[in-house]
């Protein structure tokens, strides 16, 4: 049954203005459960138009050189979209945040606030002066929410025990992956035909930001390598840190074993082509690419961030290691690679509870509990 509720998303998620993009299906599709979304889209480009989008979504860009004159015309823009029911969503407590508590308080609607990262790790706030400001200010958007999605325990816990935010007012939802649609993509890469002189192939797939700590991985896999030269690790994904980690396999010499390739639209493909599956962030919120390497079947490694501990527990269905630790994911590769059976069970296992992970429509009925404890918590305050 359709809900009653009309949102107003405060968004920098530019993908929505990309045809066919997982972005654009994923808001289509909470479309036809509310009544009607507004997508209130900033740092847009200047040639991004009001776009009318299928099941009563509309996105509404905002290009401004000012990040302060974008967040003034977007709280002006949603004062003049409010409507009854209407729930003020922030996609993060960050700089989103802050334009949903004011647009909130105009436009007297509840506030629902989205958390997609711990910005609470210390990795986070070491990453740069933006981070560290970010951190800082997520409190005040998330006192003032009426109602929390966080995307892990982790971050739930977090909320509650330190910022001492009622477990009411947080919906624990994680990111939401197709499993049917990650076992049924065909294979149009094939890793193993491409780099046939690898006897075990090591696959990292992310972007090349400093979040996901791929020097970390180059760093275990050298180590590793010593031992097992005939195996290979290939590194998929794009983005600005990607001439620094070339410089790094040129420095340390390992042109012939590690070898980076763009892939980004066919990572499963190259997980369902690997032997084994490496996350080596700082930090994540849940981390999606670890659910879909679980849904190819594939032996895990991952840092314990995100969803570690939760969906990936170690020896239960795959390895977490310590962050930033070279010797020991290099002595979690070692693992899999002596004792293949293990390996083989882990990637099993890991396979037998993606199979069981959240359903559409289980997914849908979280987004909607947390829209409707806005609006309960903001009738029960007036």
């Amino acid at each position: 049954m359709k809900s009653s509720i009309h949102l107003i998303m405060i968004s920098i998620d530019h993908a929505i203005f990309i045809e066919g993009s997982p972005v654009r299906a994923r808001m289509e599709h909470f479309g036809a459960l509310v009544d009607g979304i507004d997508i209130i889209s900033l740092g847009a480009s200047e040639g991004n138009s009001v776009l009318k989008l299928a099941n009563g979504v509309t996105v509404h860009p905002i290009a401004s050189n000012s990040k302060i004159a974008a967040g003034w015309t977007a709280i002006r823009m949603a004062k003049k979209l409010a409507r009854e029911n209407t729930v003020v969503v922030s996609q993060d407590p960050f700089e989103l945040g802050l334009i949903g508590v004011v647009a909130s308080w105009l436009t007297r609607r509840p506030l629902n606030v989205q958390v997609h990262i711990d910005f609470f790790n210390p990795y986070f706030r070491q990453e740069s002066l933006r981070q560290r400001f970010q951190a800082l200010i997520a409190p005040i958007s998330l006192f003032r929410a009426a109602s929390i999605r966080a995307v892990s325990g982790k971050i739930a816990t977090y909320l509650r025990d330190s910022l001492d935010i009622s477990a009411s007012k947080i919906t624990i939802a994680p990111i939401f992956v197709d499993m049917q649609k990650v076992q049924t993509m065909p294979t149009s890469v094939d890793l193993h035909a491409l780099y046939p002189q690898y006897d075990w192939i090591v696959l990292v797939a992310a972007r090349y930001v400093r979040q996901k700590n791929i020097r970390l991985a180059i760093e275990a896999f050298e180590l590793f390598r010593e031992s097992h030269p005939k195996a290979g690790l290939v590194i998929a994904g794009r983005g600005r840190e990607e001439q620094a980690i070339r410089d790094m396999i040129v420095d340390r010499s390992l042109e012939r074993s590690v070898q980076l390739g763009s892939w980004s639209d066919q990572f499963v493909s190259c997980m369902r082509t690997s032997d084994v599956f490496v996350m080596s962030s700082d930090y994540e919120g849940w981390g999606m690419t670890v659910v879909e390497a679980a849904a190819c079947g594939k032996p895990i490694i991952m840092t314990d961030v995100g969803c570690a501990g939760e969906f990936i527990v170690s020896e239960k269905n795959g390895l977490v290691v310590p962050p930033r630790d070279p010797a020991a994911l290099s002595a979690a590769l070692e693992h899999y690679y002596v004792n293949r059976a293990f390996a083989l069970n882990m990637g099993k296992a890991a396979l037998r509870d993606a199979s069981t992970y959240m359903t559409v429509d289980e997914n849908d009925q979280l987004a909607l509990a947390s829209w409707q404890h806005a609006i309960e918590a903001a009738s029960s305050s007036s």
